[in-house]
């Protein structure tokens, strides 16, 4: 039985004023955030820069190989990097709740999206407006969302003696409600993912602080991946106490090479790739000491972008 107009109206007028508010709370905890988190499965190029012609991807690295898979073909780009980093901040920051008592396990791995695609954007650090289509960036980030809800990630060692492995799916459940059409149409119901407990543990034991304003102004992915990377060295040169690195273009490789470097051209046009993607990060995080010569990347030491602290309170 339809509702009666004058019920309707006042339901849609509810709902309309609910996505305005929502929206204006999404805009200042964004202006307040500076801290954020991402993992340590994160720190090399995961995902694909580009469309990938496959639903796997498989990386050779220094002690073993990672595959990452997804039946709905692989998250690529920059807008998985950056709701990675959302989903990462929000569920390091439900850590802390839970061990205070404040929520229960269930949920704390709980990730809300809000209930409009305006609301996610905001939450993510797209602050452009919200353009609609095949080719606008509403539908482009609610396929990386679907991209990224059925992926798994596996990681595996084996010297001929030991093998050893471990799966790592993601999310147990998501709940979406985007209309890709329409960045301020609400849903009464608040789009949602939910971490398997495993990847919630991972995030909550070893989490990685990255400043969220730079990862937002470093628009190209390759960029995003060597920020994060670098962050990571830095924490490592502190620890070890060195004052710099030489990583050399085949260790860089290993980490940031999405195909691979068959003829001198490749090596070629990966190391300029490399260069451009530094002189980004050093436009953003001009004391971040990096640098690219003949013999590879150096990294020398100095003050890390970000400092160890909880993150600000975020969008609820």
């Amino acid at each position: 039985m339809a509702l009666p107009p004058d019920v309707q109206a006042k339901l849609q007028a509810a709902k309309d004023y609910s996505g305005k508010a929502e929206l204006e709370a999404a805009k200042q905890a964004l202006d307040a955030q500076d801290i954020g988190y991402t993992s340590k499965l994160f720190v090399q190029a995961l995902f694909p820069y580009r469309k990938p012609q496959g639903n796997e991807r498989k990386i050779a690295t220094a002690t073993g190989t990672v595959n990452v898979y997804s039946p709905n073909g692989l998250p690529y780009g920059k807008y998985p990097r950056l709701i990675m980093a959302y989903i990462i901040t929000r569920a390091v920051e439900n850590a802390g709740r839970l061990k205070e008592g404040k929520i229960t396990d269930d949920q704390a791995r709980r990730i809300p999206l809000g209930h409009s695609m305006s609301h996610f954007l905001q939450a993510i650090g797209v602050t452009s407006r919200g353009t609609g289509g095949a080719n606008g960036n509403l539908s482009k980030v609610r396929e990386q969302l679907i991209r990224l809800a059925a992926s798994s990630i596996t990681a595996q060692t084996d010297d001929g003696i030991h093998a050893r492995g471990r799966n790592t799916q993601i999310l147990e459940d998501w709940n979406l409600w985007f209309d890709p059409r329409d960045p301020n149409q609400g849903s009464f119901i608040e789009s949602e993912l939910v971490l398997t407990p495993q990847f919630f543990k991972h995030i909550a034991e070893s989490p990685i602080p990255i400043d969220l304003n730079i990862l937002r102004d470093l628009t190209r992915p390759r960029a995003m991946d060597l920020y994060v990377w670098l962050t990571v060295k830095q924490f490592w040169l502190q620890k070890n106490n060195r004052k710099s690195y030489t990583f050399t273009w085949d260790m860089i490789a290993c980490n940031f090479s999405t195909a691979p470097l068959e003829t001198s051209q490749d090596v070629a046009s990966f190391r300029r790739n490399i260069k451009s993607a530094i002189a980004d990060i050093l436009e953003g995080w001009p004391s971040a000491g990096i640098s690219a010569a003949t013999e590879g990347i150096t990294v020398t030491q100095t003050s890390t972008s970000v400092q160890r602290r909880a993150p600000r309170p975020q969008i609820d």
